[in-house]
């Protein structure tokens, strides 16, 4: 069962108080499928930075959650997640631990 617009929400923002950080620590995207480009872009691990995917109705309720948060809430929007699709992504930024920097330039993470 698909969840709703405000449902959706509801499970980013209640992630977001329950991992912690500000919204501008987090990055919103929107992908075709849950494995892309998250995992596979920015080398982040299953069980680590904060992050939770749902899949919304249609490609355009997506885009509306996640402008939501880009807009109003002051989340960043991930520019890998701009192919569209149904599945909003949400994860919390990664400080660099180690010397390895790995991302899109707007932010590190390691692996």
């Amino acid at each position: 069962m698909l969840l709703s617009k405000d449902e959706i929400i509801s499970d980013i923002e209640a992630r977001i108080k329950r991992t912690g950080g500000a919204y501008r620590d987090w990055y919103v995207g929107v992908a075709n499928d849950n494995r892309e480009p998250i995992f596979e872009a920015h080398l982040l691990e299953d069980k680590n930075d904060g992050f939770l995917y749902r899949e919304a109705s249609t490609p355009g309720c997506a885009r509306e959650i996640r402008d939501y948060f880009a807009t109003h809430c002051g989340a960043l929007d991930d520019p890998s997640g701009r192919q569209g699709g149904r599945i909003v992504y949400a994860y919390r930024k990664t400080p660099v631990e180690s010397g390895k920097r790995v991302g899109n330039g707007n932010f590190d993470l390691v692996r």
